[in-house]
Formats: structure tokens, sequence, C-alpha cells
């Protein structure tokens, strides 16, 4: 749906400053929720790492 202005416009009859706020809404929902479900993979990714806990090797000073 576009929106006209009355008298016209330089660039056509169209609005420039018409906005489908409905898409926008839904647009921003979804990355939103997007962001969240990233956010708590990464959350639980440092918590539930694969193998366990890892054993660290003593490193001599000759080593270093």
């Amino acid at each position: 749906m576009d929106r006209w202005y009355p008298g016209g416009s330089p660039k056509g009859t169209m609005d420039p400053f018409y906005y489908d706020y409905e898409t926008i809404r839904k647009g921003g929902l979804i990355f939103a929720a997007l962001a969240f479900v990233v956010g708590l993979l990464i959350l639980l990714s440092k918590r539930f790492r694969c193998g366990g806990s890892k054993k660290h090797r003593q490193v001599s000073e000759d080593e270093l």
C-alpha cells in the first residue's frame, strides 16, 4: 500500500517517509528471538562441553 502526497513531490507522487510498521515489528521480533537463542547457546556451550572436564598436564620449568 502506497501513500501519496496531496501536492506531489520532486521524486514522484509516492511518500518516501511511509513505513510498513507491521513488517518492521515482525522483523524486529524475529531478530530479538534469534539473538536470545544465540545468547543462550553461547552461555550453555561454556557450561556443557563435549568430552567432560579436560585434564591439564603439569608443565615443568624445563618445558617452558
